[in-house]
């Protein structure tokens, strides 16, 4: 296993009271190692922020290791409305429609147009659903301060940890293979930057996201935080520090999954708490490259399981980062590549 080593710089910044501590890593590869983590007492800092109520939704998982869930209150807003109400027909409609309903930095706006048209124009975005719920997620929060510049150019980039922002187009294809439709209950395995959630949160008011790298998810969370004001669906997002293999058994069955890291299987406990007649999109295949697999799962009378499978760049290899546990290791049989 290949791993990166990184200076880890921890940064302790005293409270008022209770002295919350807080800590910044720089880009680092997890590995059983090399990993350097907060606390359990320190990330409850993070996360409380003042509201006990936070903090007291938090759990620890024995089995595999240090688990937070943050989940929304009863209340949730209305992303998919809001997508609804915006205007796709012409840039002009669309653009005074952002400025006079939105707070986006108005510098991105043309550069997120153009990109949704070009997906449009390749099918990679095919439903109005999905072409509003591109067009509502400001990229350009999600893109990390080392990639300033390249917000809106359509190519992975790094995120730190060892971790990436996927392609722009294939965030719409694997969103657009999903096919969500109103009142699913989503799961995604890999919150990374955020973004795909992000999108899915104006498709969707039922989702769940799991991230396995402690520093990146906290970090992540923070921008969800940062950004509720402006995008209040994000507020709506369940979060979940831990392994995202065995899914999220507790909130299952799940309309809809999507699986933002290679592996060569599909994992048993994932397709367990995926609805019958559900999807799933994943990449699969070795470490060297995958295919995007649209999974349908179909269960007959007498519990015979069947799998519809398509390959939704019909034959287009892709390469993302491993499915990993939380010691580093991957999920798939053949090695990592060096």
């Amino acid at each position: 296993m290949k791993a990166i080593r990184a200076n880890i710089i921890i940064a302790l910044a005293g409270g008022f009271t209770a002295g919350l501590v807080f800590g910044i890593f720089l880009p680092m590869l997890i590995s059983a190692k090399s990993e350097q983590v907060v606390s359990y007492e320190e990330a409850a800092a993070l996360f409380a922020a003042g509201n006990p109520e936070e903090a007291a939704a938090m759990e620890g998982d024995p089995e595999y290791g240090l688990t937070f869930e943050v989940l929304p209150g009863a209340k949730r807003y209305d992303g998919p409305a809001l997508a609804r109400s915006m205007p796709i027909e012409t840039k002009e409609a669309w653009l005074s429609w952002m400025r006079n309903n939105r707070n986006d930095n108005p510098a991105f706006l043309e550069k997120r147009w153009a990109l949704a048209q070009d997906f449009v124009l390749s099918s990679e975005l095919k439903r109005p659903e999905d072409v509003r719920a591109f067009l509502l997620a400001p990229r350009e929060h999600f893109v990390r301060s080392q990639n300033r510049g390249f917000e809106y150019a359509d190519t992975w980039l790094s995120i730190g940890y060892g971790a990436t922002i996927t392609d722009p187009d294939v965030v719409a294809m694997m969103t657009t293979s999903l096919d969500i439709k109103s009142g699913d209950r989503v799961l995604e395995i890999g919150t990374g930057s955020g973004y795909q959630s992000a999108i899915l949160s104006f498709l969707s008011q039922d989702v769940y996201t799991i991230e396995i790298i402690k520093p990146l998810y906290i970090e992540t969370d923070k921008l969800y935080r940062d950004l509720e004001k402006s995008y209040p669906s994000y507020g709506g997002i369940s979060r979940k520090l831990g392994d995202g293999y065995y899914g999220w058994e507790k909130y299952a069955p799940f309309d809809k999954i999507i699986v933002t890291c290679a592996i060569d299987h599909i994992p048993p406990p994932l397709l367990k708490q995926l609805k019958t007649g559900g999807i799933m999109v994943l990449p699969l295949g070795p470490p060297q490259r995958q295919y995007i697999m649209e999974v349908k799962k179909e269960v007959a009378e007498d519990g015979t399981i069947t799998l519809n499978r398509r390959d939704v760049y019909n034959g287009l290899r892709v390469k993302f980062i491993p499915f990993r546990n939380e010691v580093g290791s991957s999920y798939s049989a053949a090695p990592a590549e060096e």
